[in-house]
């Protein structure tokens, strides 16, 4: 029953702090987050209520809009929802270490091992930027930064993950060749795997569409 509330009041907490967040990143991503990580745990059979809590706040402290000490804030979060500290030193390192290396960004040239629950979450939330969903996340992050949809000049294999790291492409297409085609083969779980032949398909085929349409092609 603890881990059940606190496991309730972090969701409550996450989605009143993200609901009005535009890039992408909002409570929305993190529930579509949370709901495939559980889709994926009822094969893996991993901890749930630690596969939950990471879900829920795997993305709180983007690094894309939160520049402070991460770790610190994240331990300082879950006191707020475990006050009477019931949740053990290895389930809070758990949830903190997970947070703080299962973003794409920060693992793409150093991949930092993951319990079995950070890679259920790492694999939810790739899930997210495959397929229709990741075509409208992609759209809404450029709109919120001022960034063009296509760029002529731009490579169509995308940059290299030094490039990445630092920038990436400066276009929304761009950004499918940097990452979004790249995701699928980047899965832990067999699970995951499966899930992301069809949407990394659908965004291959919108990218077709994409061009032939902008060239004239068709």
């Amino acid at each position: 029953m603890e881990q059940e509330q606190i496991l309730e009041n972090t969701k409550e907490y996450v989605k009143n702090a993200c609901m009005g967040e535009t890039s992408g990143h909002d409570w929305w991503h993190i529930e579509r987050v949370y709901q495939n990580a559980q889709k994926i745990n009822e094969t893996e059979q991993a901890d749930s209520f630690l596969v939950g809590m990471i879900a829920y706040l795997h993305d709180l402290y983007d690094h894309k809009f939160f520049s402070g000490d991460l770790r610190k804030k994240l331990e300082e979060t879950i006191l707020l929802f475990d006050p009477n500290e019931k949740l053990s030193k290895e389930q809070k390192e758990n949830i903190i270490h997970s947070c703080l290396n299962l973003g794409y960004a920060n693992n793409i040239l150093q991949k930092q091992e993951l319990s079995i629950e950070g890679k259920i979450v790492q694999d939810a939330d790739r899930l997210d930027a495959l397929g229709a969903i990741a075509i409208a996340r992609t759209f809404t992050y450029s709109g919120a930064k001022g960034r063009p949809m296509y760029l002529p000049e731009e490579k169509e294999q995308g940059v290299t993950p030094e490039e990445y790291q630092k920038n990436g492409s400066k276009s929304s297409i761009g950004h499918f060749y940097d990452k979004v085609l790249k995701v699928k083969e980047k899965m832990n779980t067999d699970t995951a795997k499966k899930l992301a032949e069809e949407r990394h398909h659908f965004v291959e085929i919108y990218l077709q569409e994409f061009l032939d349409e902008w060239y004239g092609r068709k």
